[in-house]
């Protein structure tokens, strides 16, 4: 959306391509989340390929499909909620919708089964579309037991975050590169208690794609009451924008960050798409540099807190890690990750691995070509 506001206003519901209300009464809930077609046309005029598919990880009753079947694009949605996939189902049939072409699943893209059976024929998914789940939107119990399978049910911040993050695993799995993720969230009240729901959505969104931008969307409403999440009329929302596919390492950073760590004597060996960097490939574009260390918890947290004296987040498995560190402690860690962001934009990202033990070392350093001096101390 090249120029566009930072802030989209949103009309009022186009009677025409809103839920029916017979099968807006056949749901338990009265369907009483169901999403707007005009909060998703504009991203689908905007981020959508002519022949690219677009995914809804989230579909509920199907308003992000609603809007790709009538802006002429293939669409798939997931729903956990068998019945309300159902719903979903009738809702395009409706309008006129081939199956063929705007398909819902019953299940979550958290499970593999669910990715093998969206991926087949051929399906090129570009866009991702979706309005995530509100932790909590329901109070502090679900109705039956449909609701309390849901990821807005879970019990726990953190294992709600955890599923989201389980699910756009399954999102990027089946984005092509450079394929868009557009996440709708707001901030919230739960039980009188704010929850930064957007930063944190965006925040797991950040750890698998790159961060492009947000849009603020304005609600256009007649009623003031209050959301079930809490006391906002609930007016507005993020659209967080981001991409599959991370812009390439700025190569003379990462060149002067591995002579210093040279000058201060660590012990490393980098591998992977960098050493064609290294080695004057003017054709490698790598995302990160890999570095493989000797297994010494000593030297591992001496580097990684030379790191973040160099101004790094030290990482793993997307949770902040302070050093020292202890490998037999932190066994089912496979590697870490520096990320450093400069005020001239430039980002910076390792993943830092160690062996397993000192003859493998051994073996991979007599095994390892020596370029520029910095592939091995």
């Amino acid at each position: 959306m090249p120029d566009a506001p930072s802030w989209l206003r949103i009309p009022r519901p186009d009677p025409r391509h809103a839920l029916p209300e017979a099968l807006r009464e056949r749901d338990p809930r009265g369907a009483r989340d169901c999403g707007w077609v005009e909060q998703m046309t504009p991203f689908v005029r905007s981020h959508a390929t002519s022949d690219g598919w677009i995914l809804d990880p989230f579909c509920g009753f199907g308003s992000t499909l609603v809007a790709a079947h009538l802006e002429g694009r293939p669409c798939a949605g997931v729903e956990l909620d068998p019945a309300r996939a159902a719903l979903a189902r009738e809702r395009l049939a409706l309008l006129g919708a081939h199956a063929s072409r705007a398909p819902v699943l019953a299940g979550t893209l958290a499970q593999a089964s669910a990715r093998e059976a969206l991926s087949v024929h051929g399906r090129r998914f570009t866009l991702c579309l979706t309005n995530v789940p509100y932790f909590g939107c329901d109070g502090p119990s679900p109705r039956d037991a449909a609701e309390a399978a849901q990821l807005y049910a879970t019990r726990w911040y953190e294992p709600y975050l955890q599923g989201l993050r389980d699910v756009f695993a399954g999102v990027h799995a089946l984005l092509e590169p450079g394929g868009w993720c557009v996440a709708m969230a707001q901030n919230l009240r739960v039980q009188g208690t704010f929850v930064p729901l957007a930063w944190d959505v965006a925040r797991v969104l950040g750890e698998r794609f790159v961060l492009h931008d947000e849009r603020l969307l304005v609600y256009e409403r007649d009623d003031a009451a209050p959301h079930a999440a809490g006391p906002t009329d609930r007016s507005h929302e993020y659209a967080i924008v981001c991409r599959k596919g991370g812009a390439p390492v700025d190569a003379d950073a990462a060149r002067l960050l591995l002579a210093d760590m040279d000058t201060q004597r660590f012990r490393f060996i980098v591998y992977g798409s960098f050493v064609r960097v290294l080695e004057g490939d003017p054709s490698a574009a790598p995302n990160d540099v890999d570095l493989l260390c000797p297994p010494d918890d000593a030297e591992l947290s001496r580097l990684l807190q030379w790191l973040e004296s160099q101004g790094f987040r030290i990482e793993s498995w997307n949770a902040a890690v302070t050093p020292p560190v202890s490998l037999a402690a932190l066994g089912y860690r496979h590697y870490f990750r520096a990320r450093r962001l400069g005020r001239d934009g430039h980002a910076l990202q390792l993943d830092v691995a160690a062996v397993q033990d000192d003859a493998q070392w051994s073996g991979l350093r007599g095994q390892t070509r020596v370029v520029g001096g910095l592939l091995a101390r």
